[in-house]
Formats: C-alpha cells, sequence, structure tokens
C-alpha cells in the first residue's frame, strides 16, 4: 500500500501490484530461413513456457530431433514438445486441415499441451492455393519459387479486407458468401481450378466448416490471454517464420515470404509490445541455405554444393526441395542484426561445417556498400571478399556428448576460432552453440 495526494491536497491510498518480472524471448532467423530456428526454440524451452507463433503459415518448417525421434512443425512452434501452451497468433495463416494434423500428432508426445489459436489469424484454403500455383504459372521466368501452400494469395485477401478468418469456420453461410466473393475478384487466376463451379465451391466450404469441430475448442482472442500471461510474469518465447532476409519489406523483393519477418512484426502479430522483450536471439547457421529463388553472392555450386548438402542435410522441411548452400555473409547478418536489434546470436549447424578442410568467411563485396540490399537487389555488384579459416574435422557421437558434459571450453579450438571470429566480425556475442541434431547436442557458451 502506498499513499499519495490528490490535486486537493488529501492524502489518498492506492493499491500496487507487484508481480514477477516476465522473461520472455524472441527467436528469429538471421538469414535466408532454415536456420535452425525450431532447435533453439526447443532448447530454450521447457515445461513452463508460452510458446508463441505470430506469422507465416504452413510454407515454414521446423524440425526438432530428440530421443524420441524426428518431429516436424509447420504451424506449431516448435517447442510444442514439451511447452505447457501455444499460441498461433492473428499474424498467421492457418490451413485448418494441415493444423488439425499437426494438432493431433503433436497432442500424443504432450498430452497437457494447451493450444490456443487466435480467432483473426486468416484461412488459407485450397482456392487460395490453385491461386498461387497460377501466379507462378504467369510469372515466368520471373518466378519466385514459391511452396504454393496459398500463403501469398491468403495475405492478399487480408489485406483486401474479404480473408476468411478462423472464427468464421463457425458458419457455412459467412464461408460460403467469402468464398463467392473472392471466386468473382478472382476469376482470372482460378480459370484452371475446378471452383468456378458452385458445386465445388460449396463443397469446399462444407469442408471448411467441418474443421470447426475441432479446432473451435482451441480459439480465442489470443492478444488478451497472452496480455494476461504477460501481467502474471509468465515465461514467453516467441517464434518467428522464416529468416529476416525474406521479410516482404526488408528481404531480397521479390524473391521473399509474404509477410513481415522481423522483430517488430512480433508486435502486430501478436498484440503483445516488442518492449515486452527481454532478449532477442538472432539464430545464424555456420553457413548459409535458401530455398527458391533470388540473389546468394556467396552460393557454392557443384560437387562442392552438394557435399554440403549431403553432410547438412538441406532438403527443405515443407517441400522436399533440395537447398542452395553457401558460405556464411557476414554483411548480410550485420544487417539482419541491426534491422532486428538483437542481443546475442545463437549458431547452429557447426558439426556439418567442420567437416570441411577449409571454411570461409565472406567479410565484405570488394568496396563500401552502404547497405548490402543494394548488392543484392542488383543496384551495386556483389563480390564477395573472403578470409579463409580451418576446418575442425568430423564430431563422433562420443565426442559430441563429451563436449556438451564439459561446456564451451572443451570446444575443439579451431571451431572456437571460427565462433569467436564470427562475433568479432558481426559485434555480438554468440551465447548458445549447436554441434549436433539432438536437443541435447546443445551448449551455452558464457
Amino acid at each position: 500500500m502506498s499513499s499519495i495526494p490528490d490535486l486537493s491536497g488529501k492524502i489518498i491510498n492506492i493499491s500496487l501490484r507487484y508481480h514477477e518480472v516476465p522473461m520472455i524471448k524472441l527467436i528469429l532467423g538471421l538469414q535466408f530461413g532454415d536456420e535452425g530456428k525450431g532447435k533453439i526454440t526447443d532448447f530454450v524451452s521447457d515445461e513452463k513456457s508460452i510458446l508463441v507463433r505470430y506469422n507465416g503459415g504452413t510454407n515454414a518448417g521446423h524440425t526438432v530431433v530428440t530421443d524420441r525421434g524426428k518431429f516436424k512443425f509447420h504451424l506449431l512452434p516448435a517447442g510444442s514438445l514439451r511447452a505447457k501452451t501455444v499460441v498461433l497468433g492473428n499474424g498467421m495463416v492457418i490451413d485448418p486441415f494441415a493444423l488439425i494434423e499437426e494438432i493431433k500428432g503433436i497432442i500424443k508426445e504432450n498430452l497437457r499441451l494447451d493450444i490456443r489459436i487466435s480467432s483473426a489469424a486468416s484461412v488459407v484454403t485450397d482456392l487460395h492455393k490453385n491461386i498461387d500455383r497460377e501466379q507462378e504459372n504467369l510469372r515466368g521466368d520471373m518466378k519466385i519459387g514459391t511452396t504454393s501452400h496459398g500463403i501469398g494469395p491468403t495475405y492478399e485477401e487480408k489485406y483486401s479486407r474479404n480473408g476468411i478468418r478462423i472464427s468464421d469456420l463457425s458458419s457455412l453461410e459467412t464461408i460460403i458468401r467469402k468464398l463467392r466473393l473472392i471466386r468473382e475478384i478472382r476469376q482470372s487466376e482460378l480459370r484452371n481450378s475446378p471452383y468456378l463451379e458452385d458445386e465445388k465451391l460449396l463443397e469446399l466450404a462444407k469442408n471448411l466448416h467441418s474443421t470447426w469441430d475441432f479446432i473451435g475448442k482451441f480459439v480465442c482472442r489470443t492478444e488478451t490471454f497472452l496480455m494476461d500471461s504477460v501481467e502474471k510474469g509468465e515465461k514467453m518465447i516467441f517464434e518467428g517464420g522464416h529468416g529476416s532476409l525474406l521479410d516482404i519489406d526488408f528481404g531480397t523483393y521479390p524473391y521473399v515470404t509474404s509477410s513481415n519477418t522481423i522483430s517488430g512484426s512480433m508486435h502486430t502479430g501478436s498484440g503483445i509490445s516488442l518492449r515486452k522483450v527481454n532478449t532477442i536471439i538472432g539464430v545464424v547457421k555456420s553457413y548459409t541455405s535458401r530455398v527458391g529463388e533470388g540473389p546468394f553472392p556467396t552460393e557454392l555450386h557443384g560437387n562442392e554444393a552438394e557435399s554440403l548438402r549431403t553432410a547438412g542435410g538441406e532438403y527443405g522441411t515443407t517441400t522436399g526441395r533440395p537447398r542452395r548452400v553457401g558460405w556464411l555473409d557476414i554483411p548480410l547478418i550485420r544487417y539482419a542484426s541491426s534491422l532486428n536489434d538483437i542481443d546475442e546470436l545463437a549458431m547452429t549447424k557447426l558439426d556439418v561445417l567442420g567437416s570441411r578442410k577449409t571454411i570461409k568467411i565472406c567479410t565484405s563485396y570488394g568496396k563500401k556498400i552502404n547497405n548490402p540490399m543494394n548488392a543484392l537487389l542488383g543496384a551495386e555488384t556483389a563480390e564477395p571478399e573472403y578470409i579463409e579459416m580451418d576446418g575442425w574435422g568430423t564430431l563422433g557421437n562420443d565426442e559430441i556428448e563429451k563436449i556438451v558434459s564439459k561446456g564451451y571450453d572443451s570446444v575443439p579450438e579451431k571451431m572456437k576460432e571460427y565462433i569467436e571470429t564470427v562475433e568479432r566480425l558481426v559485434g555480438k556475442k554468440i551465447s548458445i552453440v549447436s554441434i549436433g541434431q539432438i536437443r541435447g547436442s546443445t551448449i551455452l557458451k558464457k
């Protein structure tokens, strides 16, 4: 209880609410996606965590490997295996059929999991997947390399204010009205689809409506739940989909995803202010990879690329497509670090990179470039300049276990040199180091 004077000079008593300071982390990728965010989210989460996904849809893929097997996540946050609550925020675009299958799979592994789905999240339909494929065909040699999961067209629908929201799934009439409007507006993009026929459109509407029986019990205004959780001092982890260099505004446009992927999108995609976050962790793979089209200054080709791709299992979690691979690009990581105002880095797949005899790091593009996006988008020529370092050899399971048990001091000296060189070049501390696939093969660097 505290006393303060009111404007009349009288003393009044007010009750002050004291609560535990919330521990809120934001984890996001600093490259072109596929950095290993899923493993880092899983590593920092625990049975008391509330995990929040706030952007993207099934075009994102996060893989987690535990002693119970390999788990692939597309909509649910990667820490769902042991978190107490997961939240799918309003900034997401959700395929309800894919979500149901994912929930059914994860509930078997985490029986006590509490799931919350924003009533304001957008719904991806098969109509949008047809539009996505048609748009990619129309682009011809300007194709983007989309996953064709309907993500872009669904965001288009959202911003044109014609979209189907999760809450709409409760009403067959609403779904039919919105699908007919979308069809009317998008006829040219649906010319090769079956949905110009009323019968097929009605069938789609009924199928979408049928998902409410399963999904409806999880739906709420998630921003209210999250605000209350912040007030209670809950441990919360926000997980970004995709990578910062695929951001619709700041990435390698047009070869980007359809949503904002940088830290600020956490606020618009969940309703929780970025000012509530204690720590922003930027995840970086020890080399670079990307799926689809777009500029890639440090890309490797031929046998050199294939050996790294094979060693790292670089095939898309969502698409299965082989990823393009290349050396670590410091100018891009510095750019993404600044965009996201990160506090620290997590580095993954050091075990994969170490198998190479010689390792390169791109430190610049050959001249002073004010913004690396200028180089990637063709305004200036990107001519990577490299430093070379020695590899540290392949790490066996026994060696990984030994390093994990003893901590960072037992990391091979050449690996330490690599880690500390990246820290110096980026200007940020690497606090988490991943040296293997499974959850346990991760160490904290003090």
